[in-house]
């Protein structure tokens, strides 16, 4: 049934619809991205249109704190990176059924985590 449920959303907003949306999201997490300064942790080409992996390339940054603190101040959660890429990364999704507003409200607590720090 769930499945169900998936597919007759994603049929009924249609594919290239669908595809359509996640690009714009990802260009939207991108200009984020670049806006603060960060690196994008696969090269272009390699990079997920539903899916960003943020590399850490700011020395004094810490992911561990960030997370916890879009968490406390939002009540939102993204990835702090996992193994040997724990703290060098941080993951922000912009699949499903997120929205142009869903990933504005995401930007607009990004930044706002990022001024707190």
């Amino acid at each position: 049934y769930g499945l169900k449920h998936q597919l007759d959303k994603m049929l009924g907003e249609g594919l290239e619809n669908r595809y359509a949306r996640h690009a714009r999201l990802n260009a939207m997490v991108h200009e984020w991205v670049k806006k603060h300064g960060f690196e994008f942790f696969a090269p272009e080409g390699f990079r997920s249109k539903g899916l960003t992996c943020v590399k850490n390339n700011k020395e004094s940054f810490d992911v561990g704190a960030f997370v916890s603190l879009l968490k406390k101040r939002h009540n939102l959660a993204i990835d702090g990176g996992y193994g040997k890429i724990k703290g060098k990364t941080f993951r922000i999704s912009n699949m499903g059924d997120e929205t142009d507003g869903t990933i504005a409200e995401l930007i607009a607590a990004l930044d706002d985590t990022m001024s707190a720090m």
